[in-house]
């Protein structure tokens, strides 16, 4: 295990968005839309925090912003941005085919991963190691009634460049929290790629008075940051229920941006509640196995993992937000139990 030297530069949360609102920007629609109209952007944050489930390992804190774009049937459509159009054009081999509806989404999002016990000044070795991750990422969401293709592809950096253990600090010298004693043996820095893809499809079901649907989804991912494929499904029950596919936070499915048929503005509270699984075939995950042409801390990484969450989602207006509990099977092999973490996204058309 090597020493890494400690950064030195220290962002806050707000050189984060002001990052995350520049990327945006990138995605406005050259015209002004209503904010209540089905091809107008969004924009959402999403939190996750095994504070939530009162505990703070494992994967400790993970923000993500992003901005969806109008729905659209080309990527080429002239509502979306010159500078829009000219990545679409390099990117249009990630872009799925044959959909009435798209849309695409630029996101940035940081995850911060520690070991069980902070006091350490040497992390045990058979703990998990301190990692951090920043990474940029475009997904092309098509979709038709009920079903839906997305294709992400993320860039970024793992390791002390990733300013986790800034954020880290901040964020605890706000909440009156211990600064973790080992950040000087998290992963080397190493630039990360994954490209994800999932396909999902969906059955409603609608009474007089209760909506409920069931949405299927599987797929992969290929990079150094994460290899593996998955499979799952995604349970809701309500009064309404939105017309897209999945409510759940935190799954490796799209971040619940899929392109709206319709608007989706209500005047009233609108809530309903979900059940989501998503089961994992793990081939690598950097921060388990460690970087991947240097020396490093690593564990040795269980191959299935799986997640349950539960939860409940709101509409009202313009807005949306999602909480959910997740409960999520052993990630390597001498970890001390199963993990338990809670998630919440809140959207808001723009």
């Amino acid at each position: 295990m090597n020493k890494q030297t400690r950064t030195t530069s220290g962002p806050s949360l707000a050189w984060a968005a002001s990052i995350a609102l520049a990327l945006g920007s990138s995605t406005l629609s050259q015209a002004s839309e209503s904010p209540d109209d089905a091809n107008g952007m969004t924009a959402y944050m999403r939190l996750d925090n095994d504070v939530f489930a009162g505990t703070d390992r494992g994967y400790s804190n993970g923000t993500e912003f992003g901005f969806v774009s109008p729905t659209i049937q080309s990527f080429q459509d002239q509502r979306l941005s010159g500078s829009t159009r000219w990545l679409n054009r390099k990117l249009a081999w990630l872009q799925p085919q044959g959909y009435e509806y798209n849309n695409m989404v630029m996101t940035l999002g940081q995850g911060i991963f520690t070991p069980s016990d902070w006091r350490l000044e040497t992390p045990d070795p058979n703990d998990r190691p301190y990692a951090g991750v920043l990474m940029l990422g475009v997904t092309y969401n098509g979709r038709d009634e009920n079903s839906m293709r997305s294709t992400t592809f993320n860039v970024g950096m793992v390791g002390p460049s990733a300013f986790a253990q800034e954020t880290q600090d901040f964020v605890h010298s706000l909440v009156g929290g211990e600064d973790f004693a080992g950040w000087d043996h998290q992963l080397r820095d190493e630039p990360v790629f994954r490209l994800m893809q999932q396909r999902l499809h969906k059955r409603t079901f609608t009474k007089p008075t209760w909506m409920s649907d069931v949405i299927f989804h599987y797929g992969g991912a290929i990079g150094n940051l994460t290899t593996f494929v998955n499979a799952g499904a995604e349970v809701r029950i309500g009064g309404w229920i939105p017309d897209n596919f999945g409510s759940a936070p935190a799954l490796p499915v799209a971040e619940n941006t899929a392109p709206t048929i319709g608007a989706l503005y209500s005047d009233t509270v609108r809530v309903h509640g979900f059940v989501a699984l998503d089961v994992r075939y793990v081939a690598h995950d950097i921060t388990l196995d460690g970087n991947t042409f240097k020396d490093s801390a690593s564990v040795e990484r269980e191959d299935v993992v799986a997640d349950l969450g539960v939860g409940v989602a709101a509409h009202w207006g313009n807005w949306k937000i999602a909480f959910a509990r997740y409960f999520r099977t052993r990630e390597y092999r001498s970890q001390n139990g199963e993990a338990e973490l809670g998630s919440i996204t809140i959207r808001r058309a723009i």
